[in-house]
């Protein structure tokens, strides 16, 4: 395929004629010569956010510049496509593909958006196809500044040398032609994970879990991780000029409802509770229905209150009983169920697949803190922590903390990861070994890791998000980020939990496909 400059009428029309070629069904997206193609697309523009030291201003809101100036972008919904002025810039491109990864951990596109062949649903990995995309980070004597274009060198500031974005390297660390991000967390068909939409996400993950399951796919998938958050958070910072994805996105964290049936019923589809106890539950969200056997309150991760009846399904119908008193919660169970007066009802980590009908790039189906979003077409907040493939915590004291990346490196461990091949990172010095808020982080551009920098005070302020340390246990930690249904203010894009040993499984740990 001939270069063209896309500075003219005609060449544009020829741009036309591409991107008609792409959308055929005789096309191949993994024959294609997507280096040239995206080639031909780059405009090197540079868009850039300044953010204040956090010695300036707790705010975590940041001043657009560059070909940022003057942007506005509001998240959609299902009902309203808001304005997004960065839609139509060539970095911002992306469209929905299935990807496989071969056995050099190499994402490979297979189907795109529009052919005949794709898939949004069923036993497929849907992932974001991207440009090559690339960022920086230039400190300045009052804060920093996120940079973030379709070039390597940008036309506004040839003095900068950006870097590729992780999700733009293949699963061994080697540049990509194209990026390819995970669309959604992954959920079981027959026994083995697929990312598309409209599955029960596979929850009880841990490190050690994925690694396996990742394992059935083939020997280059390894799960997605620091790619992935740093894919969101480039956007977030781009896009919404602010360091606080709460601020914009809540994501299901304020979503906990657990309860206790008002009668018990035979072979039916749903289950009766007091009206006043809905709570957070509504048509469309994810729950589980079991018995409590243990004289304790109920936990989810309890396996009769996780899964005995109904396990993960959906609410389809919510309809008022016994004179308005009660509720009748119905939900699309495989089969009908009995439940007793020790039944509970309780909410869970929502399907993937619940942004699919939002109207722009970016959005939720409610800014309630009960829905998950998307920015730029990758789906998160789901009510659940995400396991990440390729990164390690090693509490290595009660004190100090270290981050290491996997960065393509061949040899798997879930044991230290120092003189294996791993990226150290970063490290984290806590002197109280306590629960900290994150105000800044130290961002890795070569693999998209991040780690706290500096303290803040509350999850109002700066990023604001909890980073659970540990208390003053030491060993291999799993990085888990995001925050569950009852996380509230203290979830987001940087939260992370330093409690869990790499194969332990909760009920809201979930994972994505790479």
């Amino acid at each position: 395929m001939p270069s063209i400059n896309i500075g003219n009428l005609e060449n544009q029309e020829k741009i036309l004629e591409l991107l008609q070629i792409l959308y055929t069904s005789q096309f191949n997206p993994s024959k294609f010569d997507w280096g040239t193609f995206f080639g031909t697309r780059r405009t090197g523009e540079l868009f850039s956010t300044k953010f204040y030291n956090h010695s300036k201003t707790d705010s975590g809101i940041g001043i657009m510049m560059n070909d940022s100036e003057g942007h506005v972008c509001k998240p959609s919904t299902d009902k309203v496509k808001e304005r997004d002025d960065f839609e139509h810039h060539n970095a911002f491109w992306y469209c929905l593909c299935n990807f496989k990864v071969d056995n050099q951990g190499v994402k490979i596109p297979t189907a795109i958006e529009g052919q005949s062949g794709f898939k949004r649903t069923g036993a497929v990995d849907v992932g974001v196809l991207t440009p090559p995309l690339y960022w920086g980070e230039e400190f300045v004597e009052d804060g920093y500044i996120k940079h973030f274009s379709d070039s390597e060198v940008p036309n506004k500031r040839p003095d900068l040398k950006l870097t590729l974005m992780p999700h733009c390297r293949d699963n061994k660390g080697n540049p990509m032609p194209y990026g390819i991000v995970s669309a959604y967390y992954a959920g079981e068909i027959e026994g083995i994970l697929y990312g598309s939409s409209g599955l029960a996400v596979k929850n009880f993950m841990s490190y050690d879990a994925l690694h396996t399951a990742m394992g059935k796919k083939g020997e280059g998938y390894v799960g997605a991780g620091s790619e992935r958050s740093a894919y969101l958070k480039n956007f977030l910072w781009i896009k919404y000029k602010t360091l606080n994805s709460q601020s914009v996105f809540p994501g299901a964290t304020n979503y906990n409802t657990q309860v206790k049936v008002a009668k018990a019923e035979s072979e039916v589809m749903y289950v009766t509770i007091a009206k006043a106890s809905l709570g957070t539950i509504y048509v469309g969200c994810t729950v589980s229905i079991g018995t409590n056997t243990t004289a304790a309150a109920p936990d989810r991760q309890q396996t009769n209150i996780a899964s005995n009846l109904a396990n993960l399904v959906k609410v389809t119908k919510i309809e008022d009983a016994d004179e308005g008193v009660n509720v009748r919660v119905y939900v699309d169970a495989p089969k009908a169920f009995t439940t007793t007066e020790n039944t509970y009802i309780s909410t869970m980590s929502l399907h993937s697949g619940q942004t699919d009908f939002v109207l722009g790039n970016d959005g939720q189906v409610a800014d309630d803190g009960k829905h998950s979003f998307r920015i730029q077409g990758v789906e998160d907040g789901i009510g659940a922590y995400m396991v990440s493939g390729n990164e390690l915590l090693h509490k290595n004291t009660a004190t100090n903390t270290i981050l290491y990346n996997r960065n393509g490196a061949e040899t798997y461990t879930n044991t230290d990861p120092s003189g294996s091949g791993w990226k150290e990172v970063a490290h984290y010095d806590n002197t109280g070994s306590q629960d900290i808020w994150i105000a800044e982080e130290t961002v890795d551009l070569e693999t998209g890791s991040t780690f706290v920098r500096t303290v803040g005070t509350s999850g109002a302020k700066d990023i604001g998000d909890r980073y659970y340390y540990g208390s003053t246990g030491t060993g291999i930690r799993e990085y888990l980020t995001r925050g569950d249904l009852r996380s509230t203010s203290a979830a987001g894009l940087s939260c992370l939990n330093g409690w869990h040993g790499v194969g332990r499984a909760d009920w809201d740990l979930a994972a994505a496909v790479s």
